[in-house]
């Protein structure tokens, strides 16, 4: 059983949240983005020390392609990791995906699909899972790239504590838990008087 349309009737509210009205929280997820970002660049200078060498015109010419790319690349990423949400909870059975961007945040989400534990531990961490795979070939197979495709890489692991946040939220309820995902919020819901561990 993945996607359902309608909640059984015993189910109740267990949790709400949203980033963009809990400040708490969202500070919480923004600092672990922090400090995820800083040990990941600290990582990468110890693999690949960054040098930026523009000591000619075709080394400048390099380096704003590079920057073009860098720049470019992670727009297309942010929309990818998005479609790759969406995409999830398709293979789930979510009926109806909708994207957006609030301002703040890109996202993928449904207004009527309520999704298991099991399907939305999987949709939460695709994209960091299918796109940090993917770097880590480019980063191997482009060496003289590293640092272009690194940032893409920061950008993955570091734009994802939301997404850690929610699959530790996740993880830790019960196997009859059903979540909706709209995409700017998500509500938790289990049967009447379910223990909490």
């Amino acid at each position: 059983m993945h996607a359902i349309q309608q909640l059984p009737e015993n189910y109740e509210t267990t949790r709400e949240l949203d980033l963009q009205k809990d400040r708490k929280t969202s500070l919480k997820v923004n600092g672990l983005a922090v400090i995820m970002t800083i040990v990941m660049m600290a990582l990468g200078y110890l693999i690949h020390p960054l040098k930026i060498d523009i000591e000619s015109e075709a080394q400048l010419k390099l380096f704003i392609i590079k920057c073009i790319v860098l720049s470019v690349g992670y727009i297309v990423y942010i929309i990818l990791h998005e479609i790759t949400h969406g995409i999830t909870m398709k293979h789930f059975g979510g009926k109806q995906v909708k994207y957006g961007f609030t301002g703040l945040y890109a996202f993928a989400g449904s207004q009527q699909d309520y999704f298991d534990r099991y399907s939305y531990l999987r949709i939460t961490l695709a994209p960091v899972v299918v796109w940090g795979i993917v770097f880590l070939i480019l980063n191997i197979l482009i060496p003289s790239w590293f640092w272009v495709i690194y940032f893409w890489q920061v950008g993955n692991i570091s734009g994802a504590a939301g997404d850690f946040y929610v699959a530790v939220l996740t993880s830790k309820m019960p196997e009859t838990l059903r979540v909706k995902d709209t995409g700017v919020s998500m509500t938790m819901y289990l049967p009447g008087e379910t223990e909490i561990k």
